[in-house]
Formats: C-alpha cells, structure tokens, sequence
C-alpha cells in the first residue's frame, strides 16, 4: 500500500469498514482523509458525506494487518 497513508487513514479505513459488517451507518469521516481514502480507491462515497469501504480497501487492512503482526 501507499506509504502516503497515514495510522489515522487506516483507523478510519477500519471504522468503516467495522460499520459495513455490523450493517450500520458508517461515522462521518473528515472531508480530507473521505478524498485520500477516495483517491486511493479505499472508499467510495455512499450518499451524501457518507462513504463505504470498497474491496480495495479490505484488501489495505489485511495488508496492514499482516504487517503489524510481523513487527511485533
């Protein structure tokens, strides 16, 4: 993944996407990080100010995951 996202971008990459398996509304995201998740195909809009994570970005967590879990 980009080196350009940022702990806070993965944490609201994993709020979103905790929000899609409980079939709930997903939180408002600030507009900078809903454009850097959006320009990275992480999140799509899903209505008005609200986003949804997208496979692509499912795919970032696991990835990242997979990383935390090697640094430790």
């Amino acid at each position: 993944m980009d080196s350009n996202l940022t702990a806070e971008d993965f944490d609201w990459l994993r709020q979103l996407r905790d929000a899609a398996d409980a079939k709930r509304d997903p939180p408002p995201i600030p507009m900078n990080i809903a454009a850097k998740l959006g320009a990275f195909g992480l999140a799509r809009p899903n209505g008005p100010g609200a986003f949804s994570i997208t496979s692509k970005g499912r795919d970032a967590l696991l990835d990242q995951d997979m990383r935390d879990a090697e640094d430790r």
